[in-house]
């Protein structure tokens, strides 16, 4: 569903009309002022907003003005309504991915750099998105701090889907480095929960906006929004100095002998290095969701009932499963595994390894397997990590495996029936997880680090 701009929105004033608007902004402005003034950031420069039809009320209501006098900086709203991260609008014609490479000179100086998408579902996968586009942002401007504003729209036929999305939106803002803003709790305050959106339910004094198939509304309350990113960007950065201790961050990995090859890899001491905190690896040769391996002897979901009191305490959950075919329905597998993790650990980032494996008579299974842990990433909630573009490189198709093509370099694996390969190239597939996963530590000055965490 293509989310417009609304007309009223597209019809330029009258003249008369135009200096009456300016008066309201100027009172408007002026009653701001005060707040404003007590918003005191703790730095000061560009800022850069990236969106859509929202990021546009938000320019007509005046927020780079108010943004620059807080900041003191130049403030770029880069807008069109209906885009995407991947795919064009209707204003400018340009998808979030592309409006980054137009303006990439002035994201290299922004300190600031504000995110408004998701409202129109046409990624393939929102959390792959979310993380390509952070990914591409960061390599410009790795010291800025970055907020993404949640879904505030109410449409009813849209609302689950919107609800899925702001779900992601927050739990992938400690991995992926961002402060929410919420547009939703500026909307209707601030016991609103974003997370489950009331489908139909109308703007406080608002009617229904027409044109979009259902009750409920888009756009509007921009006043309340440009406020909520005042007070966010006014407020200080947390706290990271290079003797500050962030959070450890605990790692549980459930998979089968991918996994298995990992650890003896010595991905956790990696793992552990990177996250700093408790890293536990499942692996069971030969399991599935469902099945028992042969060194374990527990399917994944008895690993989850056995080890429920290690997956409660962790923050990043990765699986390492599909290439063993013993279920008689992977989705459904897929679907009750995660259910039974996240009563667990509600809170945790989600990844999920495809396969990479090549045996000739199995290759066609995998890739279809492939396709369902791409398309149930988004409603289900979790990051694909590419063990087969690990292995073959940015280029490689995991949806359509190349059966029998041998891992590079290596020959064909034997005890297979079949030329190709299962096992093999862990360093890569351990170097693809570290980069997909959270890096929060910090180096520690060559001085060391006082008891009252201050530098010596």
């Amino acid at each position: 569903m293509s989310i417009k701009p609304p007309s009223s929105l597209r019809r330029p004033c009258p003249p008369i009309y135009q200096l009456f608007a300016l008066c309201l902004f100027a009172l408007g402005w002026l009653a701001a002022a005060p707040a404003l003034a007590a918003a005191a950031p703790a730095s000061r420069g560009n800022t850069y907003i990236l969106g859509d039809s929202i990021a546009y009320g938000l320019a007509l209501d005046g927020v780079a003005a108010k943004l620059a006098a807080l900041t003191g900086g130049e403030v770029r709203i880069s807008y069109d309504g209906a885009r995407s991260i991947t795919t064009a609008g209707n204003q400018i014609h340009k998808s979030a991915l592309e409006s980054v490479e137009i303006d990439r000179d002035f994201i290299a100086q922004a300190q600031f750099i504000v995110l408004i998408l998701g409202m129109n579902p046409t990624e393939a996968s929102f959390a792959d998105s979310q993380r390509q586009l952070l990914d591409r942002l960061k390599r410009l401007a790795p010291r800025a701090r970055y907020f993404w504003v949640d879904i505030g729209a109410t449409i009813a036929p849209q609302a689950a889907i919107w609800s899925e999305r702001n779900q992601l939106i927050y739990r992938n803002a400690a991995p992926l480095g961002y402060q929410v803003v919420s547009r939703y709790q500026a909307i209707f305050g601030p016991q609103a929960d974003p997370l489950h959106i009331t489908p139909g339910l109308n703007f406080p004094g608002w009617p229904t906006e027409p044109g979009y198939g259902g009750p409920g509304n888009i756009h509007g309350f921009d006043g309340e929004l440009s406020q909520a990113l005042v007070e966010a960007l006014g407020a200080p950065a947390p706290v990271r100095s290079a003797c500050a201790r962030p959070r450890a961050l605990n790692t549980y990995m459930l998979g089968d002998s991918v996994s298995d090859g990992l650890q003896r890899e010595g991905l956790a001491a990696r793992l552990q290095q990177q996250l700093g905190g408790r890293v536990h690896i499942s692996a069971d040769v030969g399991r599935s969701i469902t099945e028992p391996g042969v060194t374990l002897r527990q399917s994944a979901l008895e690993s989850v009932a056995l080890e429920r009191d290690l997956i409660a305490q962790a923050d990043v959950i990765v699986l390492v499963l599909g290439t063993n075919q013993s279920e008689l329905s992977f989705a459904d597998s897929q679907a009750l595994l995660l259910h039974r993790l996240r009563q667990l650990a509600p809170q945790a980032a989600y990844f999920w390894v495809d396969i990479g494996a090549t045996i000739a008579t199995q290759a066609a299974g995998w890739s279809e397997r492939n396709r369902i842990l791409y398309a149930n990433a988004a409603p289900l909630a979790y990051t694909v990590i590419s063990r087969y573009k690990a292995i073959f490189g940015a280029g490689a198709d995991p949806l359509q495996i190349v059966p029998g093509a041998n891992f590079p370099g290596w020959l064909s694996e034997p005890g297979y029936g079949a030329p190709g390969n299962v096992h093999g190239m862990h360093a890569a597939l351990a170097q693809a997880i570290l980069d997909a996963l959270p890096q929060p530590g910090l180096s520690l000055p060559a001085g060391g680090c006082g008891a009252d965490g201050t530098i010596r």
